[in-house]
């Protein structure tokens, strides 16, 4: 069963808070009134096999955990303030390698001026790991909802070289924390996403969260992590394959309205989306790719082989 779909499941029943501001989907964290105030909250739990995060370098896990617990705050509108973890350890070993992983975690907090107020500890046969972050909003939250006129894309670093380790099995790249982009979201973007499932994932679902809009992605555009287009050139393997994984790099793509050649940000744009008939659409040399479904979910598929070959199979309709 595809993520979206369980998470539909999942959430019925439940009633919901007339302080809870944003519906399903609609915002990369929970937006809550406390106070008088709004709040975002998030909570991600990762592991080895499911995020498939390769490396013996605890402090660089705990930084790449860290940072993509506080993305969904930060694709918010919000500034991360206090952060609580849950952490299971295997037996052997656990004292080095947890002092290595908090250590990652304590610097990416340091570095977002957030401050830990405490969490859980287990064991496990490979570590696990939950984060939750919480943040105020300024004066307004953003979300994935744009409003019905043009805006511009644009996605921050580069992209793709977290699916090309995960298909090679070497050690997953470092992850930016991004509080200076998110500081010139916070103030001029109309709505975010991060691209914690891959780009693929998080240009799709804002697609289908804007019916009103069509969404337009141009493909010479995409600022490709350096090593992607080598090694899948190496491996014989489309490199949009790197965009429709679900490894993701934990980026922000974000809508403005206006069409500005640069920012002052370390930013690229990449497409837009125009009032018209809802769809997603690549462009490949001039021409229109349109895309009909989502792109393969890693949690439909027992076989990892399997799900490769279904990536590989989006990724050659798009590269022709």
């Amino acid at each position: 069963m595809r993520e979206y779909d369980m998470i539909r499941i999942l959430a019925q029943g439940f009633t919901r808070s007339g302080d809870q501001a944003n519906g399903l989907f609609t915002c990369d964290a929970e937006l809550v009134s406390i106070g008088g105030q709004t709040w975002a909250m998030t909570m991600d739990e990762f592991s080895p096999e499911e995020d498939v995060f390769l490396g013996d370098d605890p402090v660089r896990l705990g930084r790449n955990l860290a940072v993509g617990t506080l993305a969904d705050l930060y694709a918010a509108g919000a500034r991360p303030q206090f952060y609580m973890h849950s952490i299971a350890l295997p037996p052997v070993g656990a004292e080095l390698f947890g002092n290595g992983l908090v250590e990652g975690v304590r610097q990416v907090l340091e570095e977002a001026g957030c401050f830990l107020c405490g969490g859980d500890l287990a064991t496990a046969e490979t570590w696990r790991y939950c984060g939750v972050g919480l943040g105020p909003v300024g004066r307004r939250a953003v979300t994935r909802i744009l409003p019905v006129e043009p805006q511009a894309l644009w996605v921050t670093g580069t992209l793709g070289d977290a699916n090309i380790a995960a298909v090679r099995r070497v050690e997953t790249p470092l992850f930016e924390l991004r509080a200076v982009e998110a500081d010139f979201i916070r103030d001029n973007a109309t709505g975010c996403i991060d691209t914690s499932g891959g780009f693929m994932d998080g240009i799709w679902l804002l697609s289908e969260l804007n019916p009103g809009l069509r969404f337009f992605i141009d493909l010479a555009a995409i600022p490709y992590a350096p090593e992607v287009l080598a090694v899948a050139s190496a491996m014989g393997i489309p490199p949009e394959a790197a965009l429709i994984g679900g490894a993701g790099e934990y980026e922000l793509l974000f809508a403005l309205p206006s069409s500005a050649a640069s920012l002052d940000i370390d930013a690229v744009k990449v497409g837009e989306a125009v009032p018209g008939d809802a769809g997603l659409v690549f462009l490949r040399d001039g021409q229109e790719v349109p895309v009909s479904s989502m792109p393969p979910c890693p949690r439909s598929f027992v076989d990892r082989e399997q799900y490769i070959r279904k990536v590989l199979e989006a990724a050659g309709a798009l590269h022709g």
